[in-house]
């Protein structure tokens, strides 16, 4: 495709995704495809929830124009369409959570089963001399790993363009990188799209929500490009370097599964403890919160490239991950508490 074919395409991402946003926002109102505020939400009013029918519709047929399509980017398209009716299905009907997982490791199965990409080497993570091969365990890791990342991104939907952002950042680094051209383009678009859902997003008058379908479906599809682009022939990064692409969201998932274990409750209990809740509740914006969260992830980004460029061994960046998760953990627990003694002061 050449630069003119590939204006085009931009101006189409530009023109097609609003477009089809405000549509799709028109008939969610109109049939009540909508999230209705409680306790733990930030909005006031309804808001349609089509956000990730659109980004899913706009995947699909910008893979078909940039002709992107092989066996890998065909099975995660039509596993990502299953994950996206059940999400639209969650929407409605709010589906248990053991549903949700038995989507996610379906799809998943899915994709392994016929596009034959897995995770099958976590390279030299744990040593210089040990190439961590995962044999027969690697279909089952696989899995655990593309449910978390799902779940990572699904949990910091929490604020608006938080999850959309939390997707394009590491797509962005990925489209650069990829070295099929092709792919490299499909991404760009993805991202552009994306990037326009979050501006309607973020808008007081024509705001739309990703609802569960757009969490599960961004999720889904970033998890198995980092996949992807860490194994094989496709690769171009080492597995460790996938870990820093969503460091903060993989962090913040952790920590709160944890805090809510440790307090006696399931890990997967809706609460507000989350990084986003820390900065709203020190009078954050959100906005600012959004922005600061997004600085904070592009570090870890930055830091996982200059770490590859530089040739660090992958097990001494894999323990600098830890350990930075560590105090990740620390601050976090230290700032809640820190939170809680003042609002108790206040409240006195």
């Amino acid at each position: 495709m050449n630069v003119t074919e590939s204006i085009f395409m931009s101006i189409f991402v530009l023109l097609c995704t609003p477009i089809l946003l405000l549509a799709f926002r028109w008939v969610a109102l109109k049939v009540g495809l909508v999230d209705v505020p409680d306790s733990r939400k930030i909005h006031t009013s309804p808001i349609p929830v089509v956000g990730g029918l659109v980004l899913f519709l706009m995947a699909v047929v910008l893979l078909l124009m940039t002709d992107g399509v092989n066996q890998f980017t065909f099975y995660l398209m039509m596993a990502s369409g299953f994950v996206v009716v059940i999400g639209l299905m969650d929407d409605v009907f709010g589906l248990s959570a053991f549903w949700r997982f038995v989507t996610q490791i379906i799809a998943s199965l899915v994709v392994i089963y016929f596009s034959s990409v897995q995770l099958n080497s976590f390279g030299f993570l744990l040593s210089p001399s040990w190439d961590l091969q995962l044999g027969i365990m690697a279909i089952p890791i696989t899995v655990f790993g593309v449910v978390g990342v799902i779940n990572a991104l699904n949990m910091a939907d929490g604020i608006d363009g938080l999850a959309a952002m939390t997707f394009v950042l590491p797509v962005l680094v990925m489209g650069l990188l990829s070295l099929d051209t092709q792919m490299n383009l499909w991404l760009l678009l993805v991202v552009g799209s994306v990037v326009v859902f979050v501006l309607f997003n973020k808008s007081k008058a024509y705001k739309v929500f990703l609802g569960d379908s757009g969490s599960l479906l961004l999720g889904f599809v970033l998890a198995w490009l980092l996949v992807y682009f860490s194994q094989g022939a496709s690769a171009i990064m080492k597995p460790v370097t996938a870990l820093y692409l969503v460091a903060l969201p993989v962090y913040d998932t952790i920590f709160v599964m944890l805090k809510r274990i440790l307090n006696g409750d399931s890990p997967f209990k809706p609460d507000k403890t989350h990084l986003h809740h820390l900065f709203l509740s020190y009078g954050f914006s959100q906005s600012k919160a959004l922005y600061a969260m997004m600085n904070v992830q592009l570090v870890f980004i930055v830091l996982g490239i200059m770490f590859s460029v530089l040739a660090v061994p992958e097990y001494i960046q894999f323990y600098c991950f830890v350990l930075i998760a560590s105090v990740y953990f620390f601050l976090m627990r230290s700032m809640w508490n820190k939170q809680i003694v003042e609002s108790s002061v206040v409240d006195e």
